[in-house]
């Protein structure tokens, strides 16, 4: 099953690397990653490298910078299983649709999406409406993908969340 790793910004240099967005945990993530997929085109990985918060990808076929330059913009996917991760790591969609619940048993709602930066923030659905959270190490978080439910600290949770306002309907 592919999982995307990332997006191709620009070509590096004259050699055909790639520059791209980093969607992993950094290098330690994808180091043995064998082949990638550009969009649905299959490369072989030849080198894999790590600055600046950004992957660089030296591939197969991909010899100089005008035909780097054509995958500009392609979206970067590897299969899971060449994925390193460690067990306290999660696949996003994993977590998607995962019921997020307080400590003291109230259910919040279901995990809407997650926006990966220095800290993911979580996105939920909930009865009152869309809410967010940083997932931090704070929340004491259960994660339970084969119930599909994550259990975060109650207080905690109360000092993080950030429910979006609602328009009024006059």
């Amino acid at each position: 099953m592919k999982i995307l790793i990332g997006e191709v910004l620009r070509p590096q240099g004259i050699n055909g690397e790639l520059k791209t967005t980093d969607y992993t945990d950094g290098l330690n993530a994808v180091k043995n990653v064998k082949t990638v997929f550009l969009d649905d085109e299959e490369f072989k990985v030849l080198k894999i490298s790590a600055r600046d918060n950004c992957l660089y990808f030296c591939l197969r076929g991909i010899f100089d910078r005008n035909t780097a330059e054509a995958y500009r913009g392609k979206k970067v996917y590897c299969d899971r299983s060449e994925i390193n991760k460690s067990d306290d790591s999660y696949f996003i969609e994993d977590v998607i649709g995962c019921e997020l619940v307080l400590s003291s048993g109230k259910t919040v709602g279901k995990i809407k999406n997650v926006y990966s930066s220095n800290v993911d923030v979580f996105e939920i659905e909930t009865a009152e409406g869309d809410a967010s959270f940083p997932f931090l190490k704070k929340l004491d978080p259960i994660v339970d993908l084969a119930a599909r439910r994550i259990t975060v600290n109650a207080a905690a949770f109360t000092e993080v969340v950030l429910y979006k306002e609602t328009e009024n309907a006059d």
